[in-house]
């Protein structure tokens, strides 16, 4: 009768310890699967200044213009135009210069709480006629205002939201 209980022992060490395995796998199955999301939609990240776009469009023209709503903080603006193949968009503006590198249309003045920046036309032409629906989209983009040691504005792209230590941060 002692082997009889030490197989009970046995098999009730066993079936706790696959018990208490499976408890540590099941865990982990559940932490894989809800580690996978979708999200949709978009959600402001201010550093500051906020800005808002205008896109109005005539004559196979898109014009867009970008205002600073913001009631304190001066920006700088770059705007970047998305379209497909078959459509080909042609930007100029007064005080809007392109850059090659990144491929964005950067605005060259400070645009002041309640300011906006001049107007940015983007040409519109058909590669094939026969294409009825397009899309030309366009992104816009804002940063603070820095002020070196000297008190001279600079731009920085790379800003980085725990890095900006002004109002609302």
């Amino acid at each position: 009768m002692k082997t009889g209980n030490s197989y009970k022992k046995l098999a009730a060490i066993s079936a706790a310890a696959l018990v208490m395995t499976a408890a540590l796998t099941i865990d982990n199955a559940m932490a894989y699967f809800t580690t996978y999301t979708e999200a949709e939609g978009s959600h402001v990240v201010s550093l500051g200044a906020t800005t808002e776009i205008e896109e109005t469009v005539s004559n196979k023209t898109k014009h867009v213009t970008v205002t600073n709503v913001s009631d304190e903080n001066a920006c700088f603006v770059r705007v970047k135009v998305f379209s497909g193949s078959y459509v080909e968009c042609t930007p100029t503006g007064a005080n809007w210069t392109y850059d090659e590198a990144d491929g964005y249309w950067y605005y060259g003045e400070i645009v002041a709480p309640g300011g906006k920046t001049e107007v940015l036309d983007v040409s519109i032409e058909l590669k094939n006629d026969e294409i009825k629906d397009f899309n030309v989209v366009v992104v816009q983009e804002c940063t603070p205002v820095i002020y070196d040691e000297d008190g001279n504005p600079t731009v920085d792209w790379n800003l980085v939201y725990t890095e900006y230590e002004g109002e609302g941060a």
